[in-house]
């Protein structure tokens, strides 16, 4: 991110002297940018880690039971008595991804006190995305009661649908776990924002356009502000390109319902992070008809 602050800001590709130099007459060449100051750094870095919120970090376990509760990855999905497989507008099947248990989740502040969310999303090749509009997504986000009526039923074969170009398409690498389900073992954890939030990114810019901030890219790059790649419930979604809130109509979207990112189990493009994202007023409500969906890659 940084080498790109200095291409989209004009800013050289590699700093340069520590020292603002006279410019002779004549010359129009831009002055240097000094150093940020150790002040700004410091209350930089000071604000950078006090920027935490809770969080479940959902670590796959092998050894968890496959049933109708419980957080997991993909597998078989609990439906209804009667009813079918959640499918597109052109009735391609859409693809299981995930359950949250509510029970699990009572750490953290708004989720419903019972029942599993249930996480569809579409089969092509963008897995569903809508990038101009995330809340327009192939998708299906809803909560489930497991104690009605109902049974597992396996996730439909990944095949071309007839007439339906791209609709084979699954984030999971391993097709053997995409049918059997992997679970998810929820943690307590303390989540801290990375440079790819928008809060953090326009600091980070507005620093640079004063300064050279080599310092600063140390510390972002230091084992001091490292945040590890991990799937999770709350917390602070994580990108490899542009935080969805820049898009005004996404401001309000507060709370991460799921961050699902890339590792020997699913893949997201070429090693990207997927978000789902929700306003904390509709969370508390159980409503999951208005969940942003998206993912990026590098």
């Amino acid at each position: 991110m940084i080498e790109f602050l200095r291409r989209l800001l004009g800013g050289p590709p590699h700093p340069g002297p520590a020292t603002v130099e006279p410019i002779p007459a004549g010359n129009t060449k831009k002055p240097v940018k000094p150093p940020i100051p150790d002040i700004e750094l410091a209350e930089f870095k000071t604000w950078f880690l006090q920027q935490t919120r809770p969080a479940l970090a959902l670590m796959p376990d092998a050894s968890a039971a496959i049933a109708a509760s419980g957080s997991r990855l993909c597998g078989p999905a609990w439906l209804a008595e009667g009813e079918t497989w959640p499918s597109d507008a052109q009735g391609v099947p859409l693809e299981f991804l995930a359950q949250l248990d509510c029970a699990e989740c009572q750490e953290l502040d708004g989720y419903p006190e019972s029942g599993i969310i249930q996480f569809f999303i579409g089969r092509g090749d963008l897995h569903g995305a809508d990038f101009d509009d995330p809340t327009r997504a192939t998708m299906l986000v809803r909560r489930c009661d497991v104690t009605a009526p109902g049974s597992l039923i396996p996730p439909p074969p990944l095949e071309i649908v007839a007439g339906v170009e791209f609709s084979d398409f699954s984030p999971f690498q391993d097709d053997a776990v995409r049918s059997a389900g992997i679970g998810l073992r929820p943690t307590l954890i303390v989540d801290r924002i990375d440079q790819s939030i928008m809060a953090a990114e326009k600091r980070i810019t507005a620093l640079y356009q004063h300064y050279t901030i080599d310092a600063l890219e140390a510390f972002l790059e230091s084992d001091a502000a490292a945040r590890p790649l991990r799937h999770q419930t709350g917390g602070y979604p994580a990108y490899t390109q542009s935080d969805v809130h820049y898009q005004l109509a996404f401001a309000d979207f507060d709370h991460v319902l799921l961050r699902l990112t890339s590792d020997e189990l699913v893949m997201w493009g070429d090693v990207g992070e997927c978000v789902f994202l929700i306003r904390s007023s509709d969370l508390a409500r159980a409503d999951f008809s208005r969940v942003a969906y998206s993912w990026d890659c590098h």
